[in-house]
């Protein structure tokens, strides 16, 4: 049975996150129209975070947007497809929209993406990956911060709940690519792979932050099986 339950929010303002387990550890699931920062290295299962995300609100009738920035459409949902929750009917009738936006302005780009919003009335949106947004349109830092906080007064005025997905680099002591758009974002969750002893390794996540939540601060174990992600918030790591 696929792991998407709880995908009702516990509590006034909520949406549920579609991670069984995860939303008892954030108040019932992610703040209505947040923009929250999906944190991690390479393999530690982001992107189908985000997809879990989108496919548990359209199992509600909740129409959402994925925006793929590297892989082709049919790569995301051939991804998506590969998991329990991931109905193929859920792309073909576009109840979960698949993008691939041309690079060009971040105004541009923001404008398509509301358009999009718009056109289907989603209330879940994902951009895989924010890394490559700053590293399409800004070097300069205050354009990068500009451009979050742009994309989060665009989540509000859409009554839209938005995870953008963003890079660690192996051995960083930071929590996004660049240091500092941690700093913007109303929520932050982060990813990884630790070590448990000579020849085992463990996933885990962890609440940093999530703005108007008492969340949890504890190390929580999850695991990745064909029914997606499943965060075990009462298990211990080690």
């Amino acid at each position: 049975m696929a792991h998407v339950k709880n995908l009702k929010p516990s509590g006034d303002g909520r949406v549920a996150t579609g991670i069984s387990g995860l939303d008892e550890a954030i108040e019932g699931g992610y703040p209505k129209d947040s923009l929250v920062m999906l944190s991690g290295k390479c393999g530690t299962g982001r992107t189908t975070f985000g997809l879990q995300f989108l496919c548990a609100g359209a199992a509600e009738g909740q129409h959402g947007v994925f925006v793929t920035l590297e892989k082709e459409p049919p790569e995301v949902v051939a991804h998506a497809t590969s998991y329990a929750w991931g109905k193929k009917e859920y792309f073909d009738k576009r109840t979960v929209s698949i993008v691939k936006p041309d690079m060009h302005r971040f105004d541009t780009f923001k404008k398509n993406l509301e358009d999009e919003i718009y056109r289907n009335g989603s209330k879940r949106l994902v951009i895989d990956s924010f890394s490559l947004i700053s590293a399409y349109f800004h070097e300069d830092p205050y354009d990068v911060r500009r451009s979050i906080s742009d994309l989060g007064r665009m989540a509000r005025r859409l009554d839209c709940t938005v995870i953008v997905i963003e890079d660690i680099l192996e051995g960083s002591a930071y929590l996004s690519y660049t240091g500092y758009k941690e700093f913007v974002v109303g929520g932050v969750i982060v990813l990884d792979i630790v070590k448990k002893d000579a020849s085992t390794f463990a996933r885990t996540l962890y609440v940093r932050k999530m703005a108007g939540t008492n969340h949890s601060l504890k190390l929580i174990p999850f695991e990745i099986s064909s029914d997606g992600i499943t965060a075990y918030p009462d298990a211990e790591v080690f």
